[in-house]
């Protein structure tokens, strides 16, 4: 064999063996797409969502102080910051959006989520809506635990998400 023909072979190998590897590396990073996560936190909000449109902010005391289980056994901490009544003022009985930063650490490794997301009113207790991220989007659940809307606006709720990864 000629010069030329062992060189041609061995490029050749390489550039099998790297498309190879890349192949492995797109597998892997789509198998880490669409995993379902669930999460749970505290948020406070302030001044908090009452009878009358408002806007305002809301948090997770102390950071990430809830949880985060995702199938296949990732876990970890939760949180959220983010503001509510953006477009116009909030309610208890009309609902309304707003945007969030939700954090989470799962498995050690810090995740940023910027979201908006949309909320109907206050019904059985509790309030249901939808969320859009750069990194999850699904379900949110809030339940009150300070405030009811008829003596006085909610300051307080858990949070909970059901989300997909993409």
């Amino acid at each position: 064999m000629t010069e030329t023909t062992e060189r041609n072979k061995r490029i050749g190998g390489a550039l099998v063996t790297a498309a190879m590897l890349f192949a492995g590396m797109t597998a892997t990073a789509d198998a880490q797409q669409g995993t379902h996560c669930t999460a749970e936190f505290i948020v406070t909000l302030d001044p908090g969502l009452g009878t009358e449109p408002s806007s305002g902010t809301f948090n997770t005391p102390g950071g990430e102080a809830g949880t985060v289980n995702c199938d296949g056994g990732g876990k970890g901490t939760a949180g959220a910051d983010g503001r509510y009544g953006t477009k116009d003022g909030d309610s208890c009985s009309a609902g309304g959006e707003g945007w969030t930063v939700h954090s989470f650490t799962i498995d050690g490794k810090s995740v940023k989520n910027i979201a908006t997301y949309e909320f109907g009113g206050l019904s059985g207790g509790v309030v249901r809506g939808r969320f859009d991220g750069d990194r999850y989007s699904g379900t949110l659940t809030f339940t009150p635990t300070k405030g009811d809307c008829v003596t006085g606006p909610i300051t307080e709720g858990n949070v909970k998400l059901d989300m997909m990864s993409h």
